[in-house]
């Protein structure tokens, strides 16, 4: 590979592109990863012209240290373009890497038992075989998973898409109502209380949406340009003031103040509910600022007897009812009483 630092860049990004069998890349699309990919790495706006782009991939064919199996195939008026082979890579790996490959490799190999995870054993045999990578056959990690979640094999699609900057559309039906169309920019998986959800921008709304992926009926992808993610950016950020994915509209942060059982409070104290919590073990109370949510309503009623809310009052109003509701359905609370008869 050549010395050159530009050059070697560009052949970076070249390599990714052309050992991508989910996409098909035209000269334009390979034109624009190696000018993203060098103002990415120098830090300066860079451009480089198609001619070039032809230069660096018969140099990438010729090279005695490269020998890429390039090739152009034929997509109605235009070509795309990539390795005849498949699984093929400029990139070699250091010995160092080599190292960290294989304390990865067995670290993916844990998550096998979970079925959203089944796709990885082809990746780690496919590794073992190209970089002669050992993999531990002793499990020592265990993650909590929904064998049964509906909707989980669509896992690796979405992944995909997501991977590969692909529009996409899905039919999606709601608990309790019709089934809609959406379009969906898709930027992220995220997983809570056993769930995932694919969150995207939808143009519609000019907003990110959030589907659950059980409840996602239909998936096929879209032939329009990508909507680069300027909204979410950082996935933590942009959940860090709500536990779970709901985020009301119009919601703000408030201060939460809960009151536990000292027993209950032990447990509270180990496992915080909020990153922001925060514990007074005098009065067995915990304080989280958070957007009060559906999912904090269902943890606080989680916890049962063992927990009050003392603030903010709509919150414990909110609470009270969801909780007279409840008496109501078990008939321990007759005509709006207020004490079980």
């Amino acid at each position: 590979m050549a010395t050159n630092k530009n050059a070697r860049l560009r052949y970076e990004a070249l390599d990714k592109c052309l050992s991508n069998f989910s996409r098909r890349y035209y000269i334009e699309d390979l034109q624009k990863a190696c000018c993203d990919y060098l103002t990415k790495e120098l830090s300066i706006d860079t451009t480089v012209s198609k001619r070039q782009v032809y230069a660096d991939m018969k140099e990438m064919e010729t090279s005695p240290s490269m020998q890429a199996p390039i090739k152009a195939y034929q997509d109605g008026q235009r070509k795309y373009y990539r390795y005849s082979k498949e699984g093929f890579s400029i990139v070699d790996l250091t010995d160092e890497e080599l190292l960290g490959l294989e304390a990865t490799v067995n670290m993916l190999a844990s998550f096998r038992g979970m079925p959203q995870f089944d796709w990885m054993t082809d990746i780690i045999r496919k590794l073992k075989k190209k970089y002669k990578v050992s993999e531990n056959k002793r499990n020592i990690l265990s993650f909590d998973s929904n064998v049964d979640l509906r909707g989980i094999d669509r896992f690796k699609e979405l992944f995909n898409f997501i991977i590969n900057e692909q529009p996409i559309k899905i039919t999606y039906e709601p608990f309790g109502k019709s089934a809609f169309d959406a379009e969906i920019h898709p930027y992220y998986l995220k997983q809570y209380n056993n769930r995932w959800f694919i969150l995207g921008y939808n143009p519609e709304y000019k907003d990110i949406s959030v589907f659950a992926l059980d409840r996602v009926k239909k998936l096929e992808s879209l032939n329009v340009d990508f909507i680069q993610d300027t909204l979410i950016e950082d996935p933590f950020d942009y959940f860090f003031d709500v536990i779970g994915t709901t985020i009301p509209n119009h919601g703000k942060i408030e201060k939460v103040i809960l009151e536990f059982s000292p027993r209950r409070y032990q447990y509270v104290s180990a496992k915080p509910i909020h990153h922001t919590q925060k514990s007074n073990d005098i009065n067995c109370t915990i304080t989280i600022e958070v957007i009060p949510n559906k999912e904090l309503e269902a943890i606080i009623l989680g916890f049962g007897k063992d927990v009050e809310v003392l603030e903010p009052e709509h919150l414990r109003n909110e609470i009270i009812e969801i909780m007279k509701a409840s008496c109501i359905k078990y008939g321990l609370l007759k005509n709006d009483c207020k004490s079980p008869q």
